[in-house]
């Protein structure tokens, strides 16, 4: 129905061979990828795609700063904050 079931990410369940359909139809992208090797696009483990981008937008929403690298080590988030001040 839509509902998240578990608020954390650090107790999200990955799914299981027993959670996804019988049948899966594939689909061809024939637009490569140029980060990824030979162009390949990746398929798994998708609801972890947004997170950094999320952690970007609350520490841009806190301190102004937009941060284009990661890890956001605390180290790493002064040192982008030296030049704003």
């Amino acid at each position: 129905n839509g509902r998240i079931l578990n608020p954390r990410l650090s107790t999200y369940l990955i799914p299981g061979i027993r959670d996804i359909p019988h049948r899966v139809d594939s689909v061809i992208v024939e637009v490569p990828d140029p980060l990824g090797p030979w162009g390949a696009r990746g398929m798994a483990e998708m609801p972890f795609i947004p997170l950094a981008p999320a952690i970007a937008a609350a520490i841009h929403d806190a301190t102004g700063v937009w941060l284009d690298k990661i890890p956001f080590t605390p180290g790493w988030v002064s040192e982008s904050l030296q030049g704003v001040a």
